[in-house]
């Protein structure tokens, strides 16, 4: 099992990624949801990288809900990016896979991706 880690880069002036590493739950989701909120207010889209992330619980979804609101309200986007086997599961049981919030695309900008109809 892989510590809980977060890093930051900039893809481009208009959106940071976030990489999750390690698992994502109750214990770390307070870190996750301060490091989007900070991103929320650089008006940048967010791309949270999920391919190191071995766990999500309903902690780690309910954070990644709230940001994509707070970051709609304020006309940007949140893409989840390549999610690893659990963590596609569970996305994909919440009914977040089918509303264009997730990519397959490894480092795909939320500009890249179609937004959803």
């Amino acid at each position: 099992m892989r510590a809980f880690r977060i890093s930051e880069k900039d893809l481009d002036s208009e959106c940071r990624e976030l990489r999750v590493e390690g698992e994502l739950d109750l214990a770390v989701a307070d870190q996750f949801e301060k490091r989007l909120e900070a991103a929320s207010k650089e008006d940048v889209d967010v791309l949270v990288r999920l391919d190191q992330c071995e766990f999500i619980d309903s902690t780690g979804i309910a954070a990644i809900v709230w940001a994509h609101k707070l970051m709609a309200a304020k006309g940007r986007r949140l893409l989840l990016s390549s999610p690893s086997g659990q963590v596609s599961r569970v996305l994909a049981v919440t009914g977040l896979s089918d509303n264009g919030l997730v990519s397959d695309r490894a480092g795909a900008a939320p500009g890249q991706v179609e937004a959803p109809g």
